[in-house]
């Protein structure tokens, strides 16, 4: 923490120069800060939004507007970090990521080029002890809370919300999901003088209707009332993340003149990609990076239980995915295991991965460490009307979705979607 604060103070605090609205949980992050952002955008706001990780460009870290941010900006935002950034690795009593401090501080300096009035920041890891610190904070929200990074953030549940409650601010709202860790949110909110406002999904969504790829919502909320949309997709979670967001832009409406319109537009766009992304049709091909149990569980309620399934999976860091490869391997007539090439991060081995599946009782598994391999594999083996996914992983989910959308067209059309 103190690191974060001296690196930014170093360049003049550019995350202070725009109202933020920071995002901590263990699920949801990436989907509820799209809402709150395109919302405060459709309001007519120059509105900057930051996310961790990216899936195909670093340039998707940044989005001002409703666009990544172009080539020469980052360029320029980059060369304004450069020398805090050199300074900082070249002390080898650093205790941060400079790597995670610079990335966080190129999107504050392009914000703050570009005249951002409000940007949306979601947490790295935690929130206690995050980099994102020191920004001039309007609201915090807590999503779903699950077990995940226990190495740095505790075995237990409580361990985990008193990190993610670390967000929170004296005299700023916080909106979380009364749910698991919900003491231990209501307990720091008290202590610090933060204002929790409880969200109950089945309170706030009066009505669900789920069709052909889509779900037709009806929402109650404090200030803008009834709303009536329609979300992309129909997995069960999308409607806790659709409660949270729209009550958090609820909270955010009178001081930034949202309205029922701005959030419609907001939950009927499309969700992050990368997050139970359907990219092909004949195989369904769903790109989804759950990582951890609790995302895999509620990718795989978003399936309907009589759907056949192949699964690419992958995973990186030093630990095997037990729980999520066994889960994988209850679900799927075949597991392929494949290995992203990444720099820097350690790779969990498809031999072993595909050994835990069948181990775990997968009718066939397979290690191919070749993604481009993997995916054609598993495009082949997929039976007519099955469905395929891609997870475990969002550095695979990134690897893989440049089949469908190359990342060299990401970057040029500043958009996830080029051609669509």
């Amino acid at each position: 923490m103190a690191a974060a604060l001296a690196f930014n103070a170093r360049l003049g605090d550019p995350q202070r120069a725009f109202a933020s609205i920071q995002v901590a949980g263990t699920s949801g992050k990436g989907t509820v800060c799209w809402t709150i952002a395109r919302a405060l955008h459709a309001a007519g706001h120059r509105t900057g939004l930051h996310v961790s990780p990216y899936l195909q460009a670093f340039t998707e870290k940044t989005w001002i507007d409703g666009l990544y941010l172009p080539g020469d900006e980052l360029e320029a935002a980059t060369d304004a970090v450069r020398p805090t950034a050199e300074a900082f690795r070249a002390d080898d009593d650093c205790p941060a990521s400079v790597h995670g401090l610079t990335s966080l501080a190129v999107s504050y300096e392009a914000f703050r080029r570009a005249g951002v009035q409000v940007a949306v920041v979601e947490t790295g890891c935690g929130g206690r002890h995050d980099l994102v610190q020191g920004l001039n904070a309007h609201m915090g929200v807590i999503t779903d809370l699950g077990l995940d990074h226990v190495q740095a953030l505790g075995g237990t549940i409580e361990s985990i919300a008193l990190h993610k409650a670390g967000i929170m601010r004296p005299n700023v709202p916080c909106v979380a999901i009364r749910g698991a860790g919900w003491d231990v949110l209501a307990a720091e909110a008290e202590r610090v003088g933060a204002r929790l406002i409880s969200v109950v999904p089945d309170r706030v969504v009066l009505e669900s209707r789920r069709e052909a790829g889509r779900t037709d919502v009806r929402l109650l909320l404090p200030s803008l009332g009834l709303v009536e949309a329609r979300l992309q997709g129909t997995a069960p979670f999308l409607l806790r993340n659709a409660a949270l967001a729209a009550v958090a832009i609820d909270a955010l409406a009178p001081e930034w003149s949202l309205g029922r319109a701005h959030l419609r537009q907001a939950l009927e766009g499309r969700p992050p990609p990368g997050r139970f992304e359907v990219v092909g049709e004949e195989p369904r091909v769903i790109l989804d990076g759950a990582h951890n149990p609790h995302k895999l569980e509620a990718l795989l309620a978003g399936l309907d239980p009589s759907e056949r399934v192949v699964a690419v999976v992958a995973a990186t860091g030093h630990r095997l995915p037990e729980d999520i490869v066994a889960r994988l391997a209850r679900r799927a007539s075949l597991v392929i295991a494949a290995e992203p090439q990444l720099h820097g991060k350690s790779v969990v081995s498809a031999a072993d991965l595909a050994a835990v599946a069948r181990r775990e009782g997968a009718p066939v598994a397979r290690a191919v460490p070749s993604t481009a391999e993997a995916i054609a594999l598993a495009l082949d083996e997929t039976p007519a009307g099955g469905t395929l996914l891609v997870t475990g992983s969002m550095y695979l989910v990134g690897e893989i979705r440049s089949r469908w959308f190359p990342w060299e067209r990401v970057v040029l059309d500043r958009t996830s979607w080029p051609g669509r």
